[in-house]
């Protein structure tokens, strides 16, 4: 039933329960206007479904001042479903994949409870929303994308289509200015095997910001581990067509896979990394009462 327009839908009426009225706005972007705006990583993972990709920038600017600089910017993976594409799962891997939009989920239910706490600040929630099904449109191996900011990035695995999503999201956050940037995804297995199912897996080129949160996540009982993120970690899956691929083409992605995907990413954001925050979300979702 939760597919990409309607997730975020969904999240814009949880903020519209808790934001004072006239204190955000909003935009989606879906189907081919993706490709229109230059936001190839959400149109080629969501191209394949008869279900639009679509991403959400919600604007809360409680000030209502359209020169207050964007304070912070949440990104979220929302994958509706994830099939694997023509990297397909196996079934006891695809069963549960409902669950694969809980970074979305997670930074939406983190400015609604900021907004209930109070939040004075102006901060952008970025959502980036596909469902990643087979069909005669879906995006395959060997393709290449060429993202808005240059990046070219050839496909080896159609399974490790969070970071292609979230490359976008992070892009929107640097064109708007956020001096900290917090992206949230179930993003790899590795993560997983890492930390388990009860801790989230954390990564930063700030070590700084990255120290503050694992302290405020302490406070808070929440179980989170720093995992290791270096900038040579962009250079780890390396292509002989592109700048980079989106992961190894061996199962799981290989050694390291988690900083791999997180170094993937940090290709996209500003400041080499100062102000930004990787949240690997092993911990998002049971599949038990």
């Amino acid at each position: 039933d939760l597919y990409p327009e309607q997730l975020c839908r969904e999240a814009v009426n949880l903020i519209s329960a808790v934001a004072p009225a006239g204190t955000f706005s909003h935009q989606v972007i879906a189907g081919d206007e993706l490709l229109k705006a230059g936001w190839v990583g959400v149109h080629a993972v969501g191209r394949g479904s008869d279900r639009a990709p679509a991403i959400l920038v919600l604007d809360y600017n409680p000030s209502g001042d359209a020169t207050t600089p964007v304070a912070a910017a949440l990104v979220g993976k929302g994958i509706t479903f994830d099939s694997g594409g023509y990297s397909i799962k196996a079934s006891e891997g695809m069963v549960t994949m409902k669950c694969d939009m809980g970074g979305a989920a997670t930074v939406t239910a983190a400015l609604a409870l900021a907004i209930l706490q109070g939040l004075n600040k102006r901060v952008q929630l970025i959502l980036c929303c596909a469902e990643n099904l087979i069909s005669g449109r879906a995006f395959k191996l060997g393709d290449i994308l060429t993202y808005k900011n240059g990046t070219k990035v050839e496909i080896v695995n159609t399974d490790a289509e969070g970071r292609l999503v979230l490359a976008d999201g992070l892009q929107i956050a640097a064109e708007a200015g956020a001096k900290l940037v917090i992206d949230a995804a179930t993003l790899t297995g590795a993560a997983q095997m890492a930390v388990g199912t009860d801790y989230n897996a954390v990564f930063g080129l700030d070590r700084d910001l990255q120290c503050r949160v694992l302290g405020y996540a302490a406070q808070e009982q929440e179980a989170a581990w720093p995992l290791p993120l270096e900038p040579w970690h962009q250079q780890q899956c390396p292509s002989a067509y592109a700048d980079t691929t989106n992961s190894r083409p061996v199962k799981g992605g290989g050694p390291g896979g988690a900083s791999n995907a997180a170094g993937f990413l940090s290709r996209f954001v500003a400041n080499d990394g100062k102000g930004w925050l990787h949240v690997d979300l092993a911990a998002a979702f049971h599949n038990s009462a």
